[in-house]
């Protein structure tokens, strides 16, 4: 059953290689038709009226010459494998014609005057017959075409011509004609194991090619990926069904401190030190979390190094599926975003505050004072506003420079710092104003206090090199909710009383 599933895999291939195999071996036996027949005209033309003979003989030389005809054409043409059965059609139907002339001879030169020249013939037709075997059981049409034509006449002739030994002779040619069919089957079921172990030696080959072929393919593009991986700047890992490494690239070795040898089959957990943003506790990676969940994750973490160095990663991890839909693995690509995150701090914080004193600006102002309106009116409490305006800071800045002016603001700033509680929020809103707001329950007795000691310690002088110079300040003053239940209209009334105050 095996046998007959791979012949019938290579039905069309089999057919056209014993077709092809039929017409490789037919000029030997063309000759050999030649030969032979000019040998038995020869002979029989003593027995036999020689235009009899020459008649045979011209019939079976021009059958045979039209088949050679076939054979170069088909040599020349080399047919494709669709084509082969009209090829074999034109072979089998050539075969029987010429058994048929072969055949003739029973009824051409026997009976004869001489028992010894029949026996001639039969062993003439017998020899052809035994030859046709290796010749034409590439194709066991083309063998029957030939051998029943040949012997069945010869035995039927025998049988009919009465004589005892006429009547053994015809069983006898009867017996060969079932040998040579046997041999004809046998041989033929050679040929075609052999063709088929042929065309699956040739299939194997092939196969065998086309997989060297597609692995070095596969190594020629595995390579042309690991080194694209090794050349990009982000940190690539790649993790199997288990979670162990299979795979880093030079940035993670960077990254997680650990050589891609060393980091082989090891738990990503154990290769990676990743900790959490906020608490600061151990964590699994992205590629761990894709594994488990068969999602794309992307996650930040803190990844600790030898020494203690530390650094926010951003890794980006993709679940690897089989054909089968499975998971057995993950990849990930890793970022080191500490420095992207720090200067996203960094815009923040400006955005926010002075660049100069370092002090909050009007932005957060804003945002603080929305804070301290709502935390007022869920408490039933008011707090207050200060507008400072620096008085003579121009004068310095003529006289000594900006640079001068810039180390005075500096100073007030720090001053500022110094004299108000940490939970009150100090402002430059630009040039030489500045904002303090005042939160908590405030009374306007205690505000008069802190107004007057911001006054004393600006006025203080200040040290500017070898120069020294001194300041006053003008001071305006303005209640939650009784000046306003917004920024600009305690800013507004704040500052006029900063103006008045100017004036006194």
């Amino acid at each position: 059953m095996e046998y007959a599933g791979v012949e019938s895999r290579y039905a069309a291939r089999l057919y056209s290689e014993q077709v092809r195999l039929l017409y490789q071996s037919a000029p030997l036996a063309y000759f050999i038709t030649f030969a032979n027949g000019a040998i038995l005209a020869f002979v029989e033309s003593a027995y036999i009226s020689r235009p009899v003979v020459l008649v045979w003989y011209g019939v079976l030389a021009t059958v045979t010459a039209i088949r050679a005809g076939f054979v170069w054409r088909y040599a020349k043409v080399r047919p494709a494998p669709a084509a082969a059965r009209r090829w074999s059609f034109l072979f089998v139907a050539g075969t029987a014609v010429a058994g048929s002339v072969w055949g003739a001879t029973a009824f051409v030169f026997i009976p004869s005057s001489s028992l010894a020249h029949e026996v001639f013939v039969a062993f003439v037709l017998a020899g052809m017959s035994a030859g046709s075997i290796t010749v034409l059981s590439f194709r066991m049409e083309a063998c029957l075409a030939f051998l029943f034509p040949v012997l069945l006449p010869l035995s039927y002739r025998y049988l009919t011509l009465g004589a005892t030994l006429h009547t053994v002779m015809g069983i006898m040619t009867s017996i060969f004609l079932v040998g040579m069919v046997i041999s004809a089957l046998n041989f033929n079921r050679s040929v075609r194991a052999s063709l088929v172990l042929r065309l699956d030696k040739r299939e194997l080959e092939r196969e065998i090619i086309r997989r060297n072929r597609a692995e070095e393919a596969l190594s020629l593009e595995k390579d042309r990926l690991l080194t694209v991986l090794s050349s990009i700047g982000e940190g690539v890992a790649l993790i199997d069904a288990n979670g162990s490494i299979e795979y880093l690239n030079s940035v993670a070795e960077r990254l997680c401190g650990c050589s891609a040898d060393d980091a082989l089959r090891r738990q990503a957990c154990e290769v990676f030190g990743t900790f959490g943003l906020e608490r600061h506790e151990r964590t699994s990676t992205a590629m761990e979390e894709s594994l488990r969940t068969a999602k794309q994750m992307t996650k930040q973490t803190i990844m600790m190094h030898e020494g203690g160095d530390r650094c926010v990663i951003e890794e980006v991890a993709t679940p690897l599926f089989d054909s089968n839909g499975k998971v057995v693995g993950a990849v990930a690509i890793f970022h080191d975003v500490t420095e992207t995150l720090q200067k996203a701090e960094q815009l923040a914080y400006a955005a926010d505050h002075d660049v100069l004193t370092g002090l909050p600006n009007r932005n957060l102002l804003n945002s603080r004072m929305q804070q301290a309106i709502a935390h007022a009116q869920r408490r039933q409490e008011t707090f207050a506003l200060l507008f400072l305006d620096l008085d003579r800071f121009k004068e310095i800045n003529d006289t000594m420079g900006h640079a001068a002016g810039d180390a005075v603001l500096v100073n007030v700033a720090q001053r500022l710092i110094d004299t108000v509680r940490e939970e009150d929020t100090i402002v430059r809103l630009g040039g030489d104003e500045f904002v303090v707001l005042l939160e908590g329950p405030t009374e306007e007795n205690d505000v008069k206090t802190i107004v007057d000691k911001i006054s004393r310690i600006l006025c203080h002088p200040y040290q500017l090199g070898g120069q020294s110079a001194s300041i006053s300040v003008s001071i305006g003053t303005s209640f939650f909710p009784a000046h306003g239940h917004n920024l600009d209209a305690l800013l507004g009334h704040a500052d006029a009383a900063m103006y008045r105050a100017k004036k006194r």
